[in-house]
């Protein structure tokens, strides 16, 4: 009777914060508005700091900008990936830019895009993320700000800064659940898109 107790209390853990209504994105002030945001590229994910140094969290990086698109996906933007993937290495990463910096970024991927969301990963911290036996309960700490451009040329036209820690579930369950919280809390104060926002 026990452990199935103990199995239905770890199911709902995993199940509750996936189940849960994400709060509906804030209304656009007239500024933004007038961009007429629709179309949203997200480039590659670049890291400010410690990379991830475990097989299974190599692409956490690509997990984060998939949970992204999806997270702007609802909020009623038509969002897609450009770009390729920065690769991991050893050198320190870029930090990310301060509002009013000149924007690091380029022209629009296209014509047809009208913005473009840039993120850095400026904390990252993993503890046994592949569940080795007896090396303690897996782990990951990330913290990210993600910026949105638009314009021509491009200038920041919103900011969100997150940070999450999630412990103890399965790898892929460990890095869907830090993936997915730290997008809905990056986008909490993004204004909706003109798609309309749904529900989870």
């Amino acid at each position: 009777m026990k452990a199935l107790f103990g199995m239905l209390l770890v199911l709902l853990t995993l199940l509750l914060p996936a189940c849960a209504t994400v709060p509906r994105p804030p209304s656009a002030d007239p500024v933004f508005a007038a961009r007429n945001i629709n179309s949203v590229a997200v480039g590659p994910v670049a890291y400010a700091t410690y990379q991830p140094n475990a097989h299974c969290t190599v692409f956490i990086d690509e997990d984060l900008r998939t949970a992204l698109v999806l997270g702007l996906t609802y909020r009623g933007y038509d969002a897609f990936a450009v770009g390729n993937r920065v690769p991991l290495s050893f050198a320190t990463g870029s930090l990310p830019p301060q509002p009013g910096d000149l924007p690091p970024v380029g022209p629009l991927p296209s014509s047809d895009v009208d913005a473009l969301v840039s993120v850095w990963i400026e904390e990252y911290w993993e503890h046994n993320p592949c569940g080795v036996m007896e090396a303690g309960d897996p782990s990951i700490i990330m913290g990210a700000v993600a910026v949105l451009y638009a314009g021509s040329p491009p200038v920041e036209v919103w900011r969100g800064r997150a940070r999450v820690e999630q412990r103890g579930h399965s790898t892929s369950d460990l890095i869907w659940l830090t993936t997915t919280r730290l997008t809905d809390q990056l986008l909490e104060s993004l204004p909706a898109g003109t798609g309309g926002a749904g529900q989870r």
